[in-house]
């Protein structure tokens, strides 16, 4: 199966020492069946604020750039967004002042859907959410490292 990661699981890696370890023995060995979500990298390359960060981003995510595997939305993902949007604005009036933090979440979602990986994020919140309207596959993992 494909492995989509969630912005959050590369910047818990980047935290400490300990966080990367457990990163390239969990995440490593499953790189021949990541592919990269460009809003992750979009997201990621934002936080990156030192050439040390830049640099380690660059070792997690270059080699499935370099390969080919790279998910951009497309059109439809970005209408399909939209439906998501107004579904959840609908639906779930709790969520409404948190509906513009959502969709580059419901964007990776759909990446994820569209090539059949599954998204693996500390994020359960809000990924949760997002899949009482998106049927994609999630793995939620234990809280982040600090």
């Amino acid at each position: 199966m494909k492995v989509l990661l969630d912005t959050n699981v590369y910047i818990s890696a980047l935290r400490s020492q300990t966080a990367r370890a457990q990163f390239r023995k969990s995440f490593f060995p499953m790189l021949p069946a990541t592919v990269l979500s460009a809003v992750v990298a979009y997201e990621l390359a934002v936080d990156a604020s030192d050439r040390r960060t830049r640099d380690l981003l660059s070792e997690f995510v270059s080699p499935m750039e370099r390969a080919g595997r790279v998910v951009a939305p497309s059109f439809d993902d970005w209408q399909r967004a939209a439906a998501i949007m107004a579904a959840i604005e609908r639906k779930e009036g709790s969520w409404r002042s948190k509906l513009p933090l959502l969709l580059n979440d419901i964007l990776i979602a759909l990446g994820a859907r569209r090539v059949g990986a599954e998204l693996v994020t500390h994020n359960g919140a809000d990924f949760r959410l997002i899949r009482r309207h998106l049927d994609f596959g999630l793995r939620i993992l234990q809280s982040r490292a600090t």
